[in-house]
């Protein structure tokens, strides 16, 4: 496993930092023994670096995966908090979930331009409150966008940007992969931590997913790429076409035949929450109800989390 200083950090992370929310109630919603497993096999494997998120609820996972656990880990976690206040719960719950005095990196989940991001400073400075009481390591941003990875790259207080990022662009927005490969490649220059996602777009690229993985790994902008596992042939074929070798044990990539699926019990009452939820305008109505686009959607499973009614979920 190779792994690379996170800018200005002084956290050493593996390359490989794996992408919890595929194990939660978002996406797979693995059983607790059996998610927990996984990442200890991860670990095992040499990975030290795990992303997650309030929004996700894995947390549990990552503690079950923890105990008894000796070597360093890199937790990063995420919150929408807007108000200082928001924020502060946030990290709390992250800290006593996680069981964990300090958590290693903290962002402000998606922000989705630089509006958002202007918007959400009273959230930023709790943060880099708790940064300087020691109950957190480092703050940064989440983000699909290129003028909110800019924003984030001038400024001075925040530590990491965890940007979508793939070979062909798909999910980013307010400019191109060129564009957003710049944006990074500054913020690096400037001593920031930079780790990316979406490789596979969110399983759009699932066909041609060797070549995404190996071309994510291969981006000099990015300290670490994140990669959602599933099960341990996953875990091992990420590892493999990392390190631009043949898989030990190919993975047979479920998302391939994955759909969103919109339950006729309850029925659907059409609120909207899903569309106003889903970062990509992947959703839509019409007058049959709810119309999804795949071509689109990133598989974040951030509509099944809004719906009040639980109408959605993945197959």
């Amino acid at each position: 496993m190779e792994y690379q200083l996170l800018g200005n950090t002084g956290y050493h992370v593996s390359r490989l930092c794996f992408g919890a929310l595929t194990l939660g109630p978002l996406a797979t919603n693995l059983p607790l023994s059996k998610g927990a497993a996984l990442l200890r096999e991860a670990f095992m494997a040499g990975i030290n670096f795990v992303d997650t998120a309030q929004y996700y609820r894995t947390y549990d996972y990552i503690a079950q995966a923890l105990k008894g656990w000796q070597k360093e880990l890199v937790i990063a976690s995420k919150s929408y908090a807007e108000t200082a206040q928001e924020m502060a719960y946030a990290v709390e719950e992250a800290r006593i979930a996680l069981q964990r005095d300090k958590i290693e990196i903290f962002l402000l989940h998606e922000q989705r331009d630089a509006a958002t991001l202007k918007n959400n400073l009273p959230a930023l400075e709790y943060l880099l409150e708790a940064k300087a009481m020691g109950l957190i390591g480092a703050v940064g941003i989440s983000t699909h966008d290129v003028s909110a990875a800019r924003m984030a790259a001038a400024m001075p207080e925040i530590d990491i940007i965890h940007a979508l990022f793939n070979v062909r662009g798909l999910g980013i927005r307010g400019g191109s992969v060129t564009d957003m490969g710049q944006a990074l490649a500054r913020a690096r220059a400037l001593g920031k931590g930079i780790y990316t996602m979406k490789a596979l777009g969110g399983g759009a690229l699932i066909e041609e997913a060797q070549k995404s993985i190996a071309w994510a790994f291969a981006q000099k902008e990015a300290h670490a790429v994140a990669l959602g596992m599933q099960d341990t042939a996953e875990l091992y074929t990420n590892i493999a076409w990392m390190e631009g070798k043949k898989a030990p044990e190919e993975a047979v990539v479920k998302l391939r035949k994955r759909k969103l699926v919109f339950d006729k019990t309850p029925a659907c009452s059409l609120c909207g929450a899903c569309l106003k939820r889903c970062p990509q305008q992947a959703l839509s109505f019409s007058e049959h109800g709810i119309v999804w686009v795949k071509e689109r959607c990133l598989y974040c499973g951030y509509c099944i989390a809004a719906c009040p009614w639980f109408c959605i979920s993945f197959c």
